[in-house]
């Protein structure tokens, strides 16, 4: 056999062999996404009960002085008002009476192991509170 035989066949196996492996990756994919989902929901259909709570600990959440608790803000530090909570905040979207609801500070960031964007604390505070407008 020539070289150029040989060549050959080694190009027409590896073009095979890629037309192959990209006909399956969706399919591999399609596969591990499915076995994702059954192992996130524990065999129960219905969506997660999980939320995506903003962690105290998030360098944002820090800079803002954030606290699922409004009473735990460092008033010396902060000057937060009797009144103010992340419920009454402009900011906050949630619904009146839920305990957790989305912010537009961080609603744009998106908890990593839950796939879904961060909410705060209804009884929550941070720096970047502003009152609801009334009306």
């Amino acid at each position: 056999m020539s070289d150029t035989t040989i060549t050959d066949n080694d190009r027409r196996r590896f073009i095979r062999a890629g037309m192959i492996g990209l006909t399956l990756a969706p399919l591999g994919s399609l596969l591990l996404t499915r076995i994702a989902q059954a192992r996130g929901s524990g065999g129960i259909k219905g969506p997660s009960s999980a939320i995506a709570k903003l962690p105290e600990n998030d360098k944002q959440a820090i800079a803002l002085g954030y606290k699922e608790d409004a009473n735990l803000v460092d008033t010396a530090k902060f000057n937060r008002g009797k009144d103010q909570v992340c419920q009454n905040c402009q900011l906050y979207s949630g619904s009146d009476g839920e305990e957790w609801g989305p912010c537009a500070i961080f609603s744009y960031r998106i908890d990593p192991k839950l796939n879904q964007n961060y909410v705060v604390s209804g009884k929550g505070w941070c720096r970047s509170w502003a009152p609801r407008a009334t009306g």
